[in-house]
Parts: C-alpha cells; structure tokens; sequence
C-alpha cells in the first residue's frame, strides 16, 4: 500500500507531470496524424521544467511552510522529553549508520542531539516504522545514529511501528503521556505535524530543524523579499526540483489529512 501510495502521489507531482508530458510529446511527435499534438505536449514539458528550474517557486512554497515556526533555540527546562520523527532510512550491512539515513532523517537527529545536550536528564523517543518486512526500524536506525554519536542508550525510547506522521504521534503517545514535549522534525514539515498532535490533545514544543528558505525571506520588507526572489532566477539549481516536489508533498498530505480528519 505505501508503495502504491506513493506511485500515485508522484505521477501528479509537479516532475511526474513533467515527465509525462516530454514523455507523451516524444511519442505523439513521430505518429503521422498527431505530431503537432506531440510537439505542443514537448513544449509544455519543457516549459514547466524550465519554470521549475529557474523559478523562485520553490523558495516560496518551502517559505510559506516554514514562516509559522521561529527556530527553538533554547527548550523550556520543565520539557523532559525529546520525538524526532523519521524521513528515511535504509538497511546495507557493512556501511555505517550515517550512509543510511536520509538527509531529513540526520537533519532531525542533529536537532535533537543539540537540544538534548541543552537538557539535563532529557529522553529522545525516535519514531518511525519498517518500510521492508525483516529489516530494522526507521526509529532503530535511528537510535544506533543518536548512540555512536555519543547518546546514552538509557535514554532513547524506541518507537518502531509507524507508518506516517499520524501514526508517529498515535504510537509515541505510550512514552510522552501527557507531558508536554519537544517536537523535532523538519522546518517544513511542522504545520501538518502540530496540526496533528493538536488533534490528538498532546502538547508540543516545536524545534524546527533544517530551515531551507525562511532565513533568506524572512523579515524582509516586500522590495527586498522581491529583489531577492528576482535573483534566484539567475541561480537555477536542481535542489529547486527537490524542494519543489518536497512542498507538494506536504501540501498535499496536509489536505489528505484535513480530508480524513486527522487535523
């Protein structure tokens, strides 16, 4: 199902769009009575490529995602508990944990390690699931990561069942209670995370972690927000294709979860 899941959610992402496109337009483009079809496809596919290249909307996207979250610099000392929730991660015998997670998942981990070492006495519970039946846990991985980076193991809670970001707060809640804890996950994941743990009445304390676009925008009047927008046309990058398909990502399990009342 989560295989499925995903199959569906990037053929209409913005590059599965892309790609079908240019894809359809190369074929149609040697049929003899639809050529002119396929051409206007190949354009259109390469247009929107070019928009999402060089275009400042993924800076836009990713901001409007993260301009709700001030970055936690310091956690309030009543805080006790730590949850980091996954990204991804896989399981390759003989290559270190670190070549195993995903650049989101150490994100989220490096977070929490600083605010944990601002915490004395602190717990992290680590969140996330078993994507392929026999391998280890997301949460175990992670837990292996926050160890050799120096975590004492008797303070790591283990949560290895999940499977999404609603299942991460349904299944933490046997660690957290009632109390009041410290949120990490990424920057742009935090509107649908809160969202959720407000849904399900635990309290957070967000700790946003790997700000993309917010410390370029923010505070900025509106002619400096625009004139630094207007610059990011003439620095294309293919991290704009990442960031861009990332957004979506969120928007639309956002919407998902509004649809299935779990926000």
């Amino acid at each position: 199902m989560y295989f499925l899941t995903r199959a569906i959610e990037t053929l209409f992402s913005p590059l599965g769009i892309t790609v079908i496109l240019i894809g359809f337009g190369i074929l149609l483009s040697f049929s003899g009575r639809r050529r002119s079809l396929g051409r206007k496809l190949l354009f259109g596919g390469a247009a929107l490529f070019l928009v999402l290249l060089f275009s400042p909307l993924a800076s836009l996207l990713v901001f409007n995602l993260e301009r709700d979250y001030e970055p936690l610099l310091l956690p309030p000392p009543e805080v006790k508990k730590i949850l980091v929730l996954s990204g991804y991660a896989e399981e390759h015998p003989g290559y270190p944990v670190n070549n195993l997670l995903s650049e989101q998942t150490i994100g989220n981990l490096v977070e929490g390690m600083r605010l944990y070492r601002l915490m004395p006495d602190a717990v992290i519970v680590v969140s996330g699931g078993v994507m392929r039946k026999g391998e280890q846990s997301f949460a175990a991985s992670m837990a292996d990561f926050l160890v050799q980076m120096g975590v004492s193991s008797d303070h790591i809670l283990i949560e290895g069942t999940s499977q999404n970001t609603y299942e991460n707060f349904l299944e933490s809640r046997k660690y957290l209670q009632d109390e009041p804890f410290v949120l990490v996950v990424q920057a742009c994941d935090m509107r649908r995370a809160t969202a959720v743990a407000r849904k399900l009445q635990m309290q957070t304390v967000p700790a946003p972690a790997s700000f993309w676009a917010r410390q370029h925008l923010f505070g900025l009047d509106k002619g400096k927000r625009a004139f630094k927008l207007f610059e990011l046309f003439f620095h294309p990058t293919p991290d704009n294709l990442n960031r861009i398909q990332w957004a979506y990502h969120e928007y639309a399990g956002y919407y998902w979860y509004r649809f299935r009342s779990r926000i």
